[in-house]
């Protein structure tokens, strides 16, 4: 089944998630929250000049301006506690009249400490990038923090992120357990290995790139030793990021039903993701703003220093090279003049060519977009957990029902300011007016292209789109939604021997009352060799995209414009999801002509999870069901035994083509009695046909699936054309 056409596809999607750094200009700290809520909740913190707490503030000192348009105040509270880094703190205040001198809590104006609540306190410790030498220091800081911050109203719950999601420790507030989770949370974890094999593949990098343009006898060796480590740097932080991210995100979003503060800490020592693949720190900003949870990070590597310029320069006499000190000009005299440079500036080159990427960056952007701060540069963790855990207990809750009712998915700025001009307030910067989840970038292209599609725009060239949707539990489907790009809408650039070209991408989900469910913008960036850009010539590319929908009728709303010509190209497309039923279910039907072979040591959990794969392959979503006479047609769905017959299901699958009202060929039934790898994903059926004995026409081809327990059944169908 795999074909060249189906080689060309999987490059693409390859740049798509390795074009550009994470430190690129896309990924900016300001951009705004997304919520997907009616009640808008606002964590708001307010500092003095000094940057210190202000605590004595009411809901009269505050107004919530949306759009321009003050809004009216729901809701107001101020949870502050008194903590042992608070207490001078608050001798200072008094002192400065900018506290409150009984160290009493003012909750709507009343005298007294009023309780809220319950603080839910969530502890993750990042496995998949913090090294081995400094897990005792995160040890240390928690044990520190669970032994002198904790207070009779906390809850906290601990995490270990590696490979997969543990929980160490449930919410609680017992000392002892915590004191044990502490100690489990940063050990016994594979994944630490994979820091610790990260940090030696990055010195190998850094050590082969001497050579480079040397034109000393190794340097053919170290340019392969170089590529080798760098596709597994670059492969590793594609999983790391993945792994950090969705485990983020369920942690938040068991907290959907709590009510009370909710603080999310982690430590980590950063993680890179390519600005394609932003969508996956936007995600997570639009989940925890919609529960109210403000996210800290703790940089678990402390204080960073760089080195200074190292080797053998005659005109700058830094130093003989040593084991300690190697010669970065790779053996040669630094003031030889080749192709135009001499080894000074060649060495420059090599040295900017192997600088780290900004591995906290993200994370500071999730911190910064939530309502929490980020904490680096800081060798004392336990100092860096308490400066987080005076932020934590210094925020005042504000919330207010919008006067603009309408989720009509465009964006909403949110300024909230105080009576005193003097005092700093920090909160979120807007949201986008959208019922379920909104993930767009800050860039201003994409949010263009947003206003746009959501202003009715028309297109001026043809995208082709397909959706499909799988099962996600009763009550929602995970909703794959694929388009093919001609070549014709991107322009290329070349610059040096690459090709280059920036394409700005949209998503929009509207329901039958026209209102905006779902949203989702990024910019794709290409860079492309010469053969590759030829290959895009004859090749669409393809861009794909999940979405969570509930049962119910949707219009699926997809733009791409290219940021040289301006061209736009748009689809849409109405699609209807049914409402669960207690007995078996399958999913849509896809007609397929191409898959992809996944890697053999693709995380078998993310497999198992990947609606579109079976066994190493996953179906290449098709655009349209044209099929020729010679072609295979794969046949392609999943099927969902009733939740009383799960773990041990007993299902009859069967499908057939019906030309012209008339069944003329019926596929063997198959019989389903195996339980799914992970709960919910179904188990997936794929089989090829052969299309060669058919008459050329129009066919439909129907699946049926039987309960043989309950005699229960479901049906699904799917179009083709056959021709010549």
């Amino acid at each position: 089944m795999a074909k060249s056409r189906f080689t060309i596809s999987v490059l693409f999607l390859l740049l798509f998630s390795s074009a550009a750094p994470a430190g690129s200009s896309q990924q900016r700290q300001d951009e705004p929250v997304r919520i997907g809520i009616n009640l808008v909740t606002l964590d708001v913190a307010v500092a003095d000049k000094r940057r210190r707490p202000v605590h004595n503030l009411t809901a009269k000192d505050f107004t919530v301006i949306e759009d321009g348009a003050p809004q009216k105040i729901e809701s107001f509270s101020s949870d502050f506690v008194v903590t042992r880094n608070e207490q001078k703190i608050r001798s200072d205040q008094k002192e400065a009249g900018a506290g409150d001198p009984s160290g009493r809590q003012s909750a709507g104006g009343g005298p007294g400490r009023r309780f809220t609540g319950y603080r839910f306190i969530s502890i993750a410790i990042d496995n998949t990038s913090v090294e081995a030498a400094n897990r005792d220091a995160v040890e240390r800081a928690v044990t520190h923090y669970v032994r002198e911050q904790l207070q009779s109203d906390d809850l906290v719950a601990v995490y270990s992120i590696g490979n997969s999601l543990g929980l160490v420790q449930a919410f609680t507030g017992d000392r002892d357990k915590l004191l044990k989770a502490a100690s489990a949370a940063v050990r016994g974890q594979l994944a630490t290995d994979a820091a610790s094999t990260r940090e030696e593949a990055a010195k190998e990098v850094e050590r082969a790139a001497r050579s480079i343009g040397t034109g000393s006898p190794i340097e053919q060796a170290d340019r392969a030793s170089r590529a080798v480590f760098e596709s597994y740097n670059d492969v590793s932080d594609y999983f790391q990021a993945q792994s950090l991210f969705r485990s983020l995100h369920a942690i938040i979003d068991v907290q959907r039903n709590l009510t009370g503060r909710k603080s999310l800490i982690l430590f980590s020592q950063g993680v890179t993701l390519p600005s394609s693949s932003g969508y996956e720190v936007d995600g997570v900003v639009s989940a925890a703003n919609s529960l109210g949870v403000s996210v800290y990070v703790i940089d678990a590597g402390g204080l960073a220093v760089g080195e200074a310029p190292r080797g053998y320069d005659p005109r700058g006499n830094l130093g003989l090279p040593t084991k300690q000190r190697p010669d970065i000009y790779g053996g040669e005299d630094p003031t030889r003049v080749r192709d135009g440079e001499n080894g000074l500036e060649r060495a420059l080159k090599r040295s900017l060519g192997t600088a780290q990427p900004d591995r906290i960056g993200l994370l500071a952007r999730l911190s910064g977009q939530t309502g929490g701060i980020t904490v680096t540069n800081n060798n004392d963790l336990s100092a860096a957990l308490d400066t987080v855990d005076t932020d934590v207990r210094a925020h005042y809750t504000i919330a207010y029902v919008p006067g603009n009712q309408d989720f009509d998915g465009r964006f909403r700025e949110i300024t909230v300011k105080v009576a005193n001009p003097e005092f700093i307030v920090r909160t979120r910067h807007g949201y986008y007016a959208v019922k379920s989840e909104a993930a767009i970038t800050d860039d201003a292209p994409v949010r263009k292209l947003t206003s746009d599609v959501l202003a009715g725009a028309e297109s001026e060239i043809a995208l082709e789109m397909a959706a499909s949707y799988f099962p996600r539990g009763q009550a929602a489907y995970l909703v794959p939604v694929t388009i093919r790009v001609p070549a014709r809408a991107i322009t290329t650039q070349k610059k040096g021997d690459r090709y280059h070209a920036e394409l700005d991408f949209v998503l929009t989900v509207k329901d039958s009352a026209g209102a905006v469910v779902s949203t989702f913008g990024r910019a794709y960036p290409l860079d492309l060799s010469e053969e590759q850009n030829k290959q895009l010539a004859e090749t669409p590319l393809p861009i794909r995209h999940n979405v969570r929908l509930a049962p119910g009728t949707y219009i699926v709303t997809t733009a791409l414009r290219d940021r040289t010509s301006g061209r736009t190209s748009i689809a849409r497309r109405g699609m209807t999801l049914p409402v669960a039923t207690s007995g078996p279910r399958l999913s849509s039907i896809i007609l397929a002509q191409q898959t992809e072979q996944l890697p053999a040591d693709y995380p078998a959990a993310q497999l198992a999870r990947d609606v579109l794969a079976f066994g190493q392959n996953r179906i290449v979503m098709p655009t349209d069901n044209r099929f020729t006479a010679g072609q295979t047609l794969l046949l392609f769905f999943r099927v969902y035994a009733p939740a009383a017959s799960a773990a041990h299901p007993s299902l009859i699958v069967g499908a057939g083509f019906i030309k012209d009202g008339k069944l003329v060929r019926r596929t063997p039934a198959v019989r389903v009695t195996q339980s799914p790898a992970e709960p919910d994903t179904g188990f997936p059926m794929a089989t090829p046909l052969k299309l060669a004995d058919l008459e050329y026409g129009e066919y439909l081809l129907r699946v049926e699936l039987m309960d043989e327990a309950t005699g229960q059944k479901e049906t699904r169908e799917a179009r083709f054309s056959l021709s010549k």
